[in-house]
């Protein structure tokens, strides 16, 4: 077990971060998305420790994080169809940025990252933090998100201490992260390109690039896939019930009012209400003073996590229509809610 310590981002922090990686311990890390729990992802130990601190399924797989495109090639396995080099050329346009990529592994990749499967899924940040941590570290980085397994993603570094701080060497401070959801997910193929998990490279940016891109069922609208079986997932992040606070929540428009009473409710909107109406409520916050969903996005984990301290019964939130960012986020409250939006 490790005292945990939040340390601002220095040189000599991001250096002292890189050794205990080395010794194959575990350091709560920013991103532009979440902050995540980051292992040497060749170290089979370390790795493990990950799935063992967040109570993660064996069969959910881990993303590697490198620092340039031309570092990923040693870890995939591209094979010689033209048609896949090409994709894999126009998805390396999006890094660093937060589009993780999934195509088949290579030899070296350890099977506790990919959960067994055969393929590997790749991402290199932009956060200078981050991009500083693996510029120190001579091997790539496996880091889901710190939280404990279903839980709401962390934003920032309290979030790390306040749920794994315990469970950590080092936390590197980054401040708030800039996204405030978990990355893009995509699947290469020769033959296409699939959506796995909304990000904030949203479909219609995808497609701008690829043309046609396929979204796998239970992305659109979250019915994820059925993993109570061992077989590897797909890529992170498509369980049924994920990014879930404590206390229950629901969709403004699943929500009625005669039977949960605004007195026992914690109310999340897109925009603000009228006085007259947020007065209403327990608890109130709106995560965007002009409706703005990028906005929206970086703030709607922290607002989950306080919704879920106070001591309201249920949480109803705002949605709105699953186009550009909109995907990802309804994609984050469908999987947390107790009612997923129609």
């Amino acid at each position: 077990m490790y005292r945990s310590k939040i340390r601002a981002a220095s040189k000599s922090a991001i250096l002292e971060a890189a050794r205990f990686l080395a010794e194959g311990k575990l350091v709560g890390v920013p991103t532009e998305t979440v902050y995540g729990l980051a292992a040497d992802a060749t170290n089979p130990i370390a790795v493990g420790n990950i799935f063992a601190a967040k109570g993660r399924p064996a069969n959910n797989p881990l993303i590697v994080h490198v620092d340039s495109a031309e570092s990923a090639l040693r870890w995939v396995c591209l094979g010689p169809s033209k048609e896949m080099a090409e994709k894999w050329r126009l998805a390396c346009e999006f890094w660093p940025g937060p589009l993780t990529v999934v195509v088949p592994r290579a030899p070296g990749v350890i099977d506790q990252v990919t959960a067994g499967s055969p393929t590997v899924a790749v991402r290199v940040p932009s956060h200078p933090v981050m991009r500083s941590l693996l510029q120190n570290c001579d091997f790539p980085i496996a880091a889901p998100s710190a939280n404990r397994s279903n839980y709401v993603s962390p934003t920032n570094a309290n979030h790390v201490q306040e749920g794994l701080g315990d469970k950590v060497a080092m936390i590197l401070d980054g401040g708030e992260c800039q996204c405030g959801l978990e990355s893009t997910i995509i699947r290469l193929a020769a033959d296409g390109v699939e959506l796995l998990r909304p990000g904030s490279i949203s479909l219609e940016q995808l497609e701008s690039k690829f043309g046609s891109v396929s979204v796998v069922k239970g992305v659109s609208k979250s019915k994820a896939l059925d993993t109570s079986d061992r077989a590897p997932m797909p890529a992170p992040g498509m369980l049924a019930k994920h990014y879930s606070p404590s206390t229950p929540l629901r969709t403004a428009g699943n929500w009625d009012p005669a039977q949960i009473p605004p007195s026992r409710v914690a109310r999340l909107t897109f925009f603000p209400l009228p006085d007259s109406q947020s007065k209403c409520f327990r608890w109130y916050r709106s995560l965007s003073q002009t409706g703005d969903l990028d906005e929206v996005a970086q703030n709607l984990f922290t607002a989950l996590r306080q919704a879920d301290l106070t001591e309201c019964e249920w949480i109803v939130i705002d949605q709105c229509d699953r186009s550009g960012v909109g995907r990802a986020i309804m994609d984050r409250i469908d999987r947390a809610a107790s009612d997923p939006a129609s």
